[in-house]
């Protein structure tokens, strides 16, 4: 076997022993079933790697596995995140004061706060209590999450100390299928606990770094936002230096990635190539082979530096400069087998990485440039070279990236290729200027600002098409989680046509194989889906109901909810419209939620208790009291609007639901003594105080309080009556099947 086949061979093994840890089954299991494949193999593979070379790397996988265990992050005995619940036991509001070192550049949050990493050092706190008095110059370790005011974080550097006054807490498992997983994420980058400051006090104001890569940035970013303005500043400043560089507004992220251009906000390859054609095409005729070698490393060193250090642009000088040794040691450089080493360089530096989405991305995609445009190149030469190109590298790129992308965001932007063609030769122009201003802009920001200037006009024809393929119906759809195998029978396809040339002929069928492969578990199951989900929200009770391809969306919380909890469990279900959508929270502003799920996806109707509101642009149609409005199979009748009171009920399964909104104490005889309260078998309501003789008049056999700390008395009386007693906020998002089963997502329920 070829010396670049035995390097790759022992590259991917390294890298599946790293993906294999997520279960300890199929990491066992693959060991196991790897001994009889190195029997079997040679038997029906011809040119297979011999046995040696397979045990090989049999052997890399095994190590692999553990040696990205041993390098997960753990807690430290002093560890700031072992003196939380000390804390929290007097009250969650209980201030405490942390000193430590800033660990990274600031970033403005959705909330509009800054939020940066902390290296705590040490944990005051400001008060104590009877029993015990308070904690006091505590040595502590640890890295910290930490929000503060926008203010307070403007101008911070990486080894600052400084001292924070605000709250610690611990963040919170993942309590809603599809939703965000902050405490793994946390985890993920070594950190185990999060602060919300008040108040950031830098104790020597003489510490500030005279030179930072951050100062050098923000130089930058300045010249170019300064005739630019915003968001075309900020956006030219992301294409160059990636988004993690800038402050993008969310709204312009949110719409880059809706349409699948999430790379042209990354600092990737593209510019990596970009700087060093540039650096060897000026310096050709007139600079020495190892003093143009040398150039390009200090500009692949200096564009590092100004990125932050990011995983995909790591990965990317790495092979810049493998390209640069093979140009001073006159020798030809293998692109695949430079990609392999680079990866799996990194992936030894930093095992962690090999979750780390964006560099995922990055790699996926340079290997299809790699392999694949050219195959695509040789279909499509009939067409002028210039619009092939156009055409096979996002093509290639999208190949080999389209299966995790479904895996991980669960929906297939419909529009990618199309919206990647059309905005190719902008994203160049831009990345080329932008890249050129940001250098002239880092030594002269006046003349680097004059530079960027003439990037306003493609700049903003490329946000015209981005924002036009958003207006466009269906611009992403949601495919759904798919599973474990899906994903692993997608790349086997991809691999398989790429290694194997009879794969190669037959390329039609086995694309339609992998689609099939998605969309029919998908179609089957929407054919007979039926589920009601109680969503876990601090805000708002919302229920979410499924019934054969049909949605019912009743509440969407506050925007945040409507973003991070409301959008992702629908995305997981594959869920792409919303037939009926009800709100009855009389407390919260229901625009902004309710436009922001609009944003993604159509919802049919709206409907309120209230009927229409003058402060909504979202028009609403009444649910009358007492009338009964029939949804395919679902019933919905309204019982009282102050305090909400709604019946569900899907007579031809026998299920019905009560759902109780606000706190009724106050108004408990009213709602009591309403006639049209009859037994149900499940009682949802926001966890305040109901009285005893409703618990008796409605009989529930299952009762789902929207809170983590449901009245006391309330669940006594619920356990006196032999119901059982779910909290969304402590068991997750509750989900109720045609089986019977309640299922908690968090398997914690209550008895």
């Amino acid at each position: 076997m070829k010396n670049t086949q035995a390097h790759l061979l022992l590259c991917l093994a390294y890298v599946i022993g790293l993906v294999v840890t997520f279960n300890p089954w199929v990491r066992w299991g693959i060991l196991v079933a790897a001994i009889p494949v190195i029997w079997l193999l040679p038997k029906i593979w011809k040119k297979s790697p011999n046995w040696q070379l397979l045990l090989t790397a049999i052997a890399i996988a095994g190590s692999a596995s553990f040696y990205l265990e041993l390098r997960i992050p753990k807690l430290a005995a002093n560890d700031i995140s072992k003196y939380i619940p000390a804390t929290a036991e007097r009250g969650t509001s209980q201030f405490t004061i942390v000193q430590g070192i800033v660990d990274s550049y600031p970033h403005i949050t959705r909330n509009q706060n800054s939020q940066f990493w902390l290296n705590a050092t040490q944990l005051n706190e400001i008060q104590g209590n009877d029993l015990r008095p308070a904690d006091v110059s505590r040595t502590v370790n640890g890295r910290v999450y930490v929000t503060v005011p926008l203010q307070s974080g403007t101008g911070l550097q990486p080894g600052v100390e400084v001292s924070i006054t605000g709250t610690l807490y611990l963040p919170k498992p993942n309590a809603n299928p599809g939703g965000f997983s902050f405490r793994d994420y946390l985890s993920q980058s070594g950190g185990f606990a999060g602060m919300r400051g008040v108040q950031l006090r830098v104790p020597d104001e003489n510490q500030t770094q005279q030179w930072s890569w951050g100062k050098l940035r923000a130089r930058i970013a300045a010249a170019q936002v300064k005739w630019l303005d915003v968001p075309v500043g900020p956006l030219v400043t992301a294409m160059v230096l990636g988004s993690d560089a800038v402050d993008l507004p969310f709204d312009l992220r949110d719409r880059f990635v809706r349409v699948g251009l999430a790379h042209a906000l990354a600092a990737s390859g593209f510019q990596v190539s970009l700087i060093l054609n540039a650096i060897l095409s000026l310096t050709r005729k007139r600079l020495s082979v190892v003093a143009q070698s040398n150039l390009g490393a200090i500009a692949l060193l200096i564009f590092l530096g100004l990125t932050g250090f990011q995983p995909a642009v790591v990965r990317s000088i790495v092979m810049g400069m493998a390209v640069l040794i093979g140009l001073r040691t006159n020798r030809k450089i293998n692109q695949l087998s430079s990609l392999f080493i680079a990866g799996t360089l990194l992936l030894v530096i930093n095992p962690l990485w090999v979750w780390d989405i964006g560099f995922e991305l990055s790699f996926l995609a340079t290997l299809g440039l790699i392999v694949t445009v050219e195959p695509l190149q040789q279909k499509l030469d009939w067409l002028p070279p210039t619009i092939a190109d156009l055409i096979t590298v996002p093509l290639a790129a999208s190949i080999w990236t389209l299966p995790i992308q479904l895996y991980v965001f669960k929906v297939f932007p419909f529009y990618s290729l199309p919206a990647n063609i059309l905005t190719s030769p902008l994203i160049s122009i831009i990345s080329i200027g932008g890249t050129i201003g940001a250098l002239i802009g880092s030594i002269v920001p006046i003349l680097g600002s004059a530079v960027s200037w003439i990037l306003y006009l493609p700049t903003q024809l490329l946000i015209s098409i981005v924002n036009l393929f958003n207006y466009l119906p269906g611009t992403s759809f949601a495919v759904g989680q798919i599973a474990l195998w899906q994903l692993f029978a997608l790349y086997g396809i991809i691999l398989g046509v790429w290694i194997f040339p009879k794969w190669q002929k037959n390329w039609r069928i086995l694309v339609s194989i992998g689609v099939l492969l998605v969309i029919v578990p998908l179609a089957i199951w929407k054919t007979t889906e039926l589920q009601i989900t109680a969503l876990a929200s601090k805000d708002s009770q919302i229920l979410v109901i499924q019934d054969r391809g049909h949605t019912i969306l009743i509440n969407s919380g506050n925007e945040s909810s409507a973003r991070f909890v409301v959008l992702p469990f629908l995305q997981q279900q594959a869920i792409n419209r919303i037939d009926r959508a009800i709100d009855f929270n009389r407390d919260l502003s229901i625009s902004n939620s309710w436009q922001t799920l609009t944003q993604t996806m159509p919802i049919d109707r709206f409907y309120s208790i209230d009927g229409d509101r003058e402060d909504s642009i979202i028009k609403f149609e009444l649910l009358p009291i007492g009338k009964l409005q029939k949804f395919d199979r679902v019933e919905i009748t309204t019982i009282e609007t102050n305090p909400a009171i709604f019946q569900i009920e899907i007579p031809e399964l026998k299920q019905k639901w009560l759902i109780i909104g606000d706190n009724i104490a106050d108004r408990a005889q009213q709602a009591i003594e309403i006639e049209q309260l009859t037994p149900v078998q499940t009682l949802y309501w926001s966890g305040g105080r109901l009285a005893e003789r409703a618990i008796v008049k409605i009989h529930p056999k299952v009762a789902i309080a929207a809170t983590a700390n449901p009245d006391p008395e309330t669940v006594k009386l619920l356990e006196k009556n032999n119901v059982r007693v779910y909290c969304t906020g402590r068991d997750g998002a509750i989900q109720w099947t045609p089986t019977g089963e309640f299922k908690p997502y968090l398997e914690g329920e209550k008895l």
